[in-house]
């Protein structure tokens, strides 16, 4: 009777543990600007940071120096600027804290299991904003009678009765914690969160740990389902970005299969045929409107390679962050740089690695660059393909979105960090067991 009590408590103990997990990979994926993020968490973002360092401090597992190594440069950086500048305050270095604390204890919770919750997990939301988005296509606004959360964004459609005055009705967002249907634009899937491009690092990511990471939990025939499954969600962005990540990461995982001498998979020559042969069909059919807006035109612009408006305003921010680098090398402020990608009536935006680097100076940037790639370019279960597939993953990510801390991308390294530490901790454990072993016998 108490073995069988036993036995129950140890499985309900189980049950609460995963279910735990899985609500702080959830926290993690939505600390990568989801809506969720963006509405509460930011809102409530100094009593995060204090509960996540009394979970460090209350736990050793927690306590390891190179995931919070650069936070304590971070905030010493802050402190020069602050001193030299007085315009530099802690608001975004608590959002650091709270991303890259998050991330941490969702990791070290559970090293073993964290891959393949974290991929059930991202396949849940994928498959779940795939069916909602695809049903909004054929019955625009549904989801709005579905979801029980909506809420208004900054921005909306203007309608101008003269030249001064002018009516401005913005757009109503429904949904929250699984899928949010922004209100416009409603042909790009963004999942949970603020943009198709952010979804993407997500959705890419995911790829990037079937591929090469290979949880051992996943069989073959699942694999290639899951994988089916995400770039589907890419291709449902509509994304540049996406398009251009997910292509990089199966040509990486080509190379490293035809250096191990195996035969290419063929996912990857599947996927690029299946996508040219789509974007051909559609043209054909009278839809070259739509594939050249959705996709092709992504990339070009009367017939040859170009930037849209977002893309000039990425190379706008690069460049004023780069002036700035030479001009303050130590740091210049959130005041001078706000000045420095001011357009008049709009700013340059993303680059934002650069502008860490022009507004904490050029060793933070250099910093976080090493922070996140030193432990991908360490793991000894990566090759160099995919090592340099996922440093092109960060600079991408970094270069056109607006975070250097995407917990949606941070995970792989501080993920690679945490096992290679719980390996290390637990050989000597094993070489100690060993010996005893050994003890025993000779007895």
């Amino acid at each position: 009777m108490r073995a069988t009590l036993s036995i129950k408590n140890s499985a309900s103990k189980k049950q609460r543990e995963a279910v735990c997990h899985y609500l702080l990979i959830y926290l993690m994926v939505a600390f990568a600007d989801s809506f969720l993020y963006d509405r509460i968490l930011t809102n409530i973002v100094i009593p995060v940071v204090a509960l996540i360092a009394l979970i460090v401090m209350a736990n050793k597992k927690y306590q390891l120096v190179y995931p919070i190594s650069i936070l304590a440069l971070g905030f010493l950086a802050m402190l020069f600027v602050r001193v030299s500048t007085n315009a530099l305050g802690p608001t975004e270095l608590l959002s650091w804290v709270a991303m890259v604390g998050i991330t941490l204890i969702a990791v070290m919770f559970d090293v073993s299991s964290f891959l393949i919750r974290f991929i059930k997990l991202a396949a849940f939301l994928t498959g779940f904003s795939l069916v909602v988005y695809l049903i909004s296509q054929v019955f625009p606004g549904v989801w709005g009678h579905l979801s029980p959360f909506s809420f208004f964004l900054s921005f909306g459609d203007t309608t101008w009765l003269d030249s001064v005055n002018r009516i401005v009705v913005n757009y109503r967002a429904d949904g929250l914690l699984l899928y949010v249907d922004r209100g416009f634009d409603h042909t790009r899937n963004v999942g949970i969160f603020r943009e198709p491009a952010v979804y993407q690092i997500l959705l890419n990511s995911a790829i990037f740990v079937l591929l090469f990471m290979k949880p051992k939990e996943i069989d073959k025939k699942t694999r290639a389902r899951l994988l089916a499954l995400f770039v589907a969600g890419v291709l449902s962005t509509k994304s540049a970005t996406g398009y251009a990540t997910t292509l990089l990461v199966f040509f990486a995982y080509s190379l490293s299969s035809l250096k191990r001498g195996d035969r290419v998979s063929a996912i990857a020559p599947i996927f690029l045929g299946s996508l040219c042969v789509f974007v051909f069909i559609a043209s054909a059919m009278g839809s070259s409107a739509w594939a050249t807006d959705s996709v092709l035109g992504r990339f070009m612009n009367d017939g040859g390679i170009s930037l849209d408006a977002s893309g000039e305003a990425r190379v706008g921010a690069a460049n004023a962050a780069l002036a700035l680098m030479q001009r303050y090398p130590f740091g210049c402020g959130y005041n001078v740089y706000g000045a420095a990608i001011s357009t008049g009536n709009s700013e340059f935006v993303g680059a934002c690695l650069l502008k860490v680097a022009a507004v904490y100076g050029p060793i933070m940037g250099i910093a976080i660059l090493i922070w996140t790639c030193y432990p991908v370019f360490k793991s000894r279960e990566l090759g160099l393909s995919a090592k340099l597939a996922f440093v092109a993953m960060y600079l991408i990510a970094t270069y056109l979105e607006c975070e250097v801390f995407y917990t949606t991308l941070i995970f792989i390294s501080i993920y690679l960090y945490c096992k290679n530490v719980a390996e290390t901790s637990v050989q000597p454990l094993r070489a100690a067991a060993s010996s005893f072993g050994v003890l025993r016998e000779a007895r």
